[in-house]
């Protein structure tokens, strides 16, 4: 009998994962979070802090770089720390608006003293925002790629260990369908013979007690276009194939999902023809379990990667 037993390790990664990771200086913290889901093709979603556009093209690029498939979140945070985390002063701005109203206030003729520092910290330019206290911070770019691969790294293990569990229970599915496979190609090797049986059968009780004898050549010809009718070899050949070629894909090093997907699609095809042409009830009775197979393969192989 056809076997799907595979040899060796099963190597198919899961779409769906999670992987976090940090670093952390002196001056600031960062964490990248990365989530997939199922995508047939590769879609990546970024939410990162502004300022940092270039951090995007950076975790852009380490995904495609890992990944071929699913659609991917990624969150990234960035907290400046102890001193980096104090907002910067703009001096040569602040120190324009001093002499502007000092300048004005002299105009006007206005108290004596300097303006207060409390008034011009709160004018447009004098203290930094956001952005500019990251763009400050010392290696940022090397922390973002650090904490990207690392995260990157712990989704790869979570999605494989997912993986793995998915190709036992492709193997088990298949090794079933072997099993349904063989089962319908031995009852298809006595379909003919049954059925030129039953006619014959049904011939001589037609024409018993009356003088006519029932042709051979006519009783051979009836049998031949049944068989053709009904011959489901080539349908059990391919999807036996098919069967195989999955098998195999299941310890294929590189992403499979697509291939699998076909595969399944061609199965529920062979599958659907020999339950129509079969024309016989013990056949019938062993395609029904193999189309409902052939539908987890399908739901299956759409979360492989």
């Amino acid at each position: 009998m056809f076997s799907v037993e595979h040899k060796g390790t099963l190597m198919i990664r899961s779409m769906t994962g999670y992987g976090a990771a940090e670093r952390t200086t002196d001056e600031v913290r960062v964490r990248v979070e990365i989530r997939t889901v199922n995508n047939r093709s590769l879609k990546v979603s970024q939410r990162t802090p502004e300022g940092l556009g270039a951090a995007e093209v950076v975790i852009d690029r380490l995904v495609r770089e890992r990944l071929t498939r699913g659609t991917v979140h990624v969150l990234l945070t960035v907290e400046p720390v102890g001193a980096a985390a104090r907002a910067p002063l703009n001096r040569e701005v602040l120190a324009a608006y001093w002499k502007d109203l000092a300048r004005l206030r002299e105009e006007l003729g206005g108290g004596d003293g300097p303006p207060a520092l409390e008034a011009l910290l709160a004018l447009p330019g004098v203290v930094g925002d956001e952005a500019v206290v990251l763009t400050g911070i010392k290696n940022l770019e090397s922390l973002v790629k650090e904490a990207a691969r690392e995260a990157l790294d712990r989704l790869d293990a979570m999605r494989e260990a997912e993986g793995q569990a998915t190709a036992k229970d492709l193997a088990a599915n298949l090794e079933e369908m072997a099993r349904r496979v063989a089962a319908v190609r031995q009852r298809a090797g006595v379909v003919i013979q049954e059925y030129r049986d039953r006619l014959q059968e049904r011939a001589q009780a037609l024409l018993e007690g009356i003088e006519i004898v029932a042709d051979d050549a006519t009783l051979a010809r009836e049998v031949a276009f049944f068989a053709e009718r009904s011959d489901i070899n080539e349908e059990l050949a391919r999807l036996q194939s098919h069967l195989e070629q999955m098998r195999d894909l299941l310890g294929a090093s590189e992403p499979v999902g697509r291939r699998l997907e076909f595969l399944a699609q061609e199965m529920s095809r062979e599958a659907n023809t020999i339950g129509a042409k079969s024309n016989d009830v013990e056949i019938a009775r062993e395609v029904l379990p193999i189309k409902v197979a052939v539908d987890r393969l399908r739901e299956q192989s759409q979360n492989i990667e």
